[in-house]
């Protein structure tokens, strides 16, 4: 999907999906939930969740 006028003005990637006919889903959280905005960040909450995931009991 190309990036569309309104993506662009508004600086918001999901407009993209909506304009094409995608759906979104929203979820609200007691605690927010983490930006991703790098690969570095998706590499550091991967990494989160995996430790978070051993400390679990089975």
């Amino acid at each position: 999907m190309e990036t569309s006028p309104l993506e662009r003005t508004e600086s918001l990637e999901q407009l993209r999906a909506l304009e094409n006919g995608v759906k979104v889903h929203v979820l609200v959280t007691a605690t927010g939930s983490p930006g991703i905005d790098t690969p570095e960040d998706a590499t550091a909450l991967e990494q989160k969740l995996a430790h978070a995931k051993q400390r679990m009991p089975l």
